[in-house]
């Protein structure tokens, strides 16, 4: 019966249904109204699903709440159910006992609970249907065998990439990497790494792989090397394309190839910004700042911190240096991208008391106009006593 019912309601398009709800019958459907008031359903979630009910067996309503029930012992909310039955309303007047729930007793038994089971069942709810020996164990044993025997990296891949549990082992999910290991010889713990940096690796093709390898190669970066891994992983989520816009973006900006090279490699996610931001970030350091390129090749996460971050630092020194203050032996570069816990203790509490506009500065209350920029005369210092 619930076979026939598919055949009968899938092919149906959207927009039939939704022609269908707007009438003043489909609003008074019994299925429609259970859905609603029971289920706590959309008004659309439930006139796509109520057909299913129709065309069930008798008793589908209770078999409905049954489900529902079911779900939400495992931890869905509302919001969850009404995702997974918007994009798999036959899963409603599935048996919960013998279709549903071994597949949710074998994610639990291998640690994926809630709050991350009902994401994965919402994002990928065919999984309700897959079967537990053919699908999801070999699934799991292949993902297992990939991120070096540990069921906790792999509910850590499925939580940044849950798509990955709807892959065929055999057919996708595996070709990465004998590659990766075989071919440009990573070790397992190399790709174990990386798979849990990147898990959306084990889902490119051979000729992809090759060519982010290439791309690592051509920035001084050889499979092995300790940076590999992060590399490669941010690699991945560029197009060749935006690659070499960028890599052409910086020697526009005025580095060479040498210290292109070098910035990716201590920092790869430098590249992982927009081109805008890469240009104004420069042009802040180099132009109010008076940072040079040379400076910033050794320090790349630069090019990752705010702007607004960088100006109220900025705004700190300039600060001092009107009132005449040296705050200790620092170099910009290094203040810049140092802990704003740091920044804090050894930059701006020291003087807090004798100069509030310090802490002016790093609120942003003080503009910065560049270390040459208009003179401020600072506040004078409270002469509140402090009680001990």
């Amino acid at each position: 019966m619930l076979a026939a019912a598919r055949r009968r309601i899938l092919p149906l398009p959207v927009g039939a249904l939704a022609a269908a709800f707007s009438s003043p019958a489909a609003a008074a459907d019994p299925a429609v109204s259970h859905l609603i008031s029971r289920c706590g359903l959309s008004p659309a979630t439930a006139a796509r699903a109520a057909p299913f009910i129709r065309l069930a067996s008798p008793g589908a309503a209770e078999q409905v709440d049954a489900v529902l029930a079911l779900l939400r012992r495992y931890g869905f909310s509302d919001a969850d159910i009404s995702a997974t039955v918007r994009k798999f309303p036959v899963a409603l007047v599935s048996d919960p006992a013998k279709t549903l729930q071994p597949k949710l007793v074998f994610l639990v038994s291998v640690g994926v609970s809630a709050p991350l089971l009902p994401r994965l069942i919402a994002l990928s709810p065919i999984l309700l249907h897959r079967s537990v020996k053919d699908h999801l164990a070999p699934l799991f044993s292949a993902l297992r065998e990939v991120l070096g025997g540990s069921d906790d990296r792999v509910v850590t891949a499925l939580r940044q990439m849950p798509f990955i549990a709807r892959c065929q082992p055999k057919a996708s999910l595996l070709r990465a990497v004998p590659l990766l290991r075989d071919v440009h010889g990573l070790s397992a713990d190399q790709v174990a790494s990386l798979v849990a940096l990147q898990p959306a690796v084990i889902m490119q093709s051979p000729d992809r792989i090759n060519e982010i390898v290439d791309a690592a190669r051509r920035v001084g970066v050889e499979p092995g090397s300790p940076m590999f891994v992060y590399v490669f992983a941010i690699f991945t989520k560029m197009k060749p394309a935006t690659l070499e816009s960028k890599v052409a973006l910086l020697r526009r900006l005025g580095f060479d190839d040498g210290s292109v090279t070098q910035m990716i490699r201590r920092y790869p996610a430098a590249l992982a910004i927009s081109e805008k931001k890469i240009s104004e970030t420069v042009g802040f350091l180099t132009g109010k700042a008076g940072v040079s390129l040379e400076e910033i090749v050794p320090y790349p996460t630069m090019l990752v911190r705010s702007l607004a971050a960088h100006s109220r630092r900025c705004a700190v020194f300039a600060v001092l240096r009107r009132a005449g203050k040296r705050s200790g032996q620092y170099r910009l570069p290094v203040a810049l991208v140092s802990s704003e816990k740091r920044f804090l203790k050894v930059h701006v509490l020291p003087h807090a008391d004798e100069l509030p506009d310090v802490l002016r500065a790093m609120k942003g209350e003080i503009p910065f106009e560049g270390f040459d920029g208009p003179k401020e005369e600072p506040k004078p210092a409270s002469k509140k006593k402090i009680s001990a």
